[in-house]
């Protein structure tokens, strides 16, 4: 199977941030990105901007919380079909960070796997 109809483009950059609204006051307010949304799926606290097309999810860490993966917490693609592209990264033997595709509801799912490098990325479909 190849790849080259699976992948769109990139969904949002994930940045860790310690204090969710000083952050979404700095990137709003000096960098003039777009307030999207802010929601609570679990545990942590996630809000979304835009600046011209691209999209930023503030992750909010609790303090004393390990940066392990950097500041940049992921880099999220969209793609046509989520169980294909997890089974082409599955034949690619990619670290792959979960078993299965997580529903976010309203037909969203979810995937996060580990690039060459350790870097956590996700793919998005909806």
């Amino acid at each position: 199977m190849g790849q080259i109809n699976l992948f769109r483009g990139v969904e949002h950059i994930g940045i860790k941030t310690i204090n969710i609204d000083e952050g979404i006051q700095f990137y709003t307010k000096i960098l003039g990105f777009e307030f999207l949304h802010r929601k609570k799926p679990g545990l942590v606290e996630l809000a979304f901007l835009r600046l011209d097309g691209t999209v930023i999810e503030l992750v909010e860490m609790k303090k004393g919380d390990q940066f392990e993966d950097g500041v940049v917490n992921h880099l999220a693609l969209t793609v046509t079909d989520i169980e294909k592209a997890v089974d082409w990264l599955k034949e690619n033997q990619v670290t792959l960070l979960q078993d299965k595709p997580i529903s976010l509801g309203e037909e969203r799912y979810n995937f996060f796997f580990r690039g060459p490098s350790g870097e956590k990325l996700e793919l998005y479909q909806g």
